[in-house]
């Protein structure tokens, strides 16, 4: 069920009589009502995917004709978050001259396909292009137009500095759930005294500045679950309760109801993730799939690299991460992107790699079929053995026991999640600009079960696990802690 929202009314008499007194004809007044009705504007100016007027669905019509100033979206995925920013980007365009409007996410994953969806309705509408002056896409998007109206899309940037210095009539805010606390308060202060902020984001059980949002009462607020869509059937239904685990999980409670569901806890500080961003490093970001060949960097220069793999095939992508230690760093000097790639041909990209970068050590997750990949590398002989770790993300492992010898026991996902946070607290790891893996380390949340463990939730964490693949099997070669073959002791619970 939809949440009734607190509408800002329109009043059309009323709209009537202010221009009349202002001095416009009466065919004047009834163009300047045709724009107003923003259904009317997107049937008259706007066409859907199948070439045929834009047409909105019944829950999005409320929402389309609101004026309010302050209006917050928390939605389940699929529902037309992303067609009513457009539409009313279009629509400012024409409607409100001589203003500026900006459309703001926390990260670049977010922020390129809206706005290169958006740019792409300016160019090729006939009655928008001939408008459209001057298109920056670099450093960050600029759209002018011939009657004064001024359009930016910018991410947040390391904590919320790209917002810094701007003075915005409007504010469209997309996937405002992974917006971080800095990013928000200088969100705050770039929006004029009297203008719009609207909000739209997907719950991910984060208690964080959204959430406060979803809750306040001043504001309208809309609730509209993926089900409201008419293209979702029982069978898309079913696969994504399948997918994250029933329809009790949090991913299905967040992603598909629109709901918060139980509180969570962000995994990692976005703002020191950011701040271990080198844009000065030319890292490689390649996606592979099945047919496409595959030959590693040559001219790698001498070092001590480590390889961290997380394997998937069917449903799930795989992430190969390379890192480079340089005391005290740690650097990502390679992402590898696999789409549908059997696990054979995996084997022989890990093979190639190591050619190249004569690996300390390679960091496997057991997941899926990772286990296997893993005994066909050590079939090959003593050295792949001693490269080669597989790891049980749900066993336990020794750590360096305490002073007096006492053994200390850690879970395994838990111990090389910390060792990633360690690194970002301390800025020791360092990134590349890949918006991939900002995106998921932006996202990644846990919540404490009823036996006080730690419950990372499922999703898109590829990379993350790839991170820490690698970064575990480095602890294990240079803290001289030495596992059982093919990965570490497993303990019982």
């Amino acid at each position: 069920m939809s949440i009734a929202p607190q509408v800002c009314p329109w009043d059309a008499t009323h709209a009537r009589q202010v221009l009349g007194v202002r001095g416009l004809s009466e065919s004047e007044i009834n163009d300047w009502m045709q724009i107003q009705i923003r259904e009317n504007f997107a049937r008259d100016h706007m066409r859907a995917r199948d070439g045929q007027p834009w047409q909105p669905r019944p829950y999005q019509r409320v929402s389309l004709e609101s004026r309010a100033k302050r209006k917050v979206h928390c939605d389940g995925r699929d529902v037309g978050k992303t067609c009513e920013i457009e539409l009313i980007t279009a629509w400012a365009m024409v409607a409100c001259p001589n203003t500026e409007m900006l459309i703001a996410c926390q990260t670049e994953n977010h922020l390129f396909p809206l706005m290169a969806r958006i740019a792409r309705r300016f160019e090729t509408t006939p009655e928008f292009a001939p408008s459209l002056l001057e298109m920056r896409r670099s450093p960050s998007w600029l759209l002018r137009f011939s009657n004064g109206f001024v359009l930016w899309g910018r991410i947040a940037g390391p904590r919320g500095t790209n917002f810094q210095g701007m003075h915005v009539d409007w504010q469209m805010v997309d996937e405002a759930q992974e917006m971080t606390e800095t990013s928000w308060g200088e969100l705050y202060q770039a929006l004029n005294g009297d203008g719009r902020r609207w909000v739209y984001g997907v719950p991910n059980g984060l208690r964080n500045t959204f959430y406060r949002m979803t809750q306040m009462t001043q504001a309208e607020q809309y609730q509209w679950p993926s089900t409201l869509n008419p293209e979702f059937t029982p069978e898309k239904d079913a696969e994504l309760a399948l997918l994250y685990g029933g329809r009790t999980a949090p991913g299905y409670i967040h992603r598909v109801l629109g709901q918060h569901g139980e509180p969570a806890h962000a995994v990692f500080a976005l703002d020191d993730y950011l701040d271990c961003i080198d844009h000065s490093l030319t890292a490689a970001d390649i996606t592979l799939r099945e047919d496409d060949p595959f030959e590693a960097p040559s001219g790698v220069p001498g070092g001590d690299y480590y390889l961290g793999c997380d394997l998937g095939y069917a449903r799930d992508p795989s992430e190969f991460v390379v890192y480079r230690n340089e005391a005290p760093h740690w650097i990502n000097v390679l992402r590898l992107h696999l789409e549908g790639v059997n696990y054979a041909k995996q084997q022989r990209i890990i093979e190639e790699l190591d050619r190249a970068y004569q690996f300390q050590g390679i960091g496997i997750d057991c997941g899926n079929n990772g286990r296997a990949v893993a005994h066909q590398l050590m079939a090959q002989g003593e050295d792949w053995c001693e490269k080669v770790r597989a790891f049980e993300f749900g066993a336990t492992l020794e750590t360096e026991p305490l002073a007096d010898g006492t053994p200390v026991r850690r879970r395994v996902k838990e111990f090389m999640t910390e060792l990633l946070q360690r690194r970002l607290h301390e800025r020791t790891i360092l990134f590349p600009p890949i918006p991939d893996r900002e995106s998921q380390y932006a996202s990644h949340t846990y919540a404490v079960n009823a036996t006080g463990q730690i419950v990372y939730e499922k999703g898109n964490d590829h990379i993350i696990d790839a991170d820490r693949c690698a970064i575990l099997r480095h602890y294990l070669d240079t803290q001289e802690i030495h596992p059982v073959p093919l990965g570490i002791k497993v303990l019982t619970f």
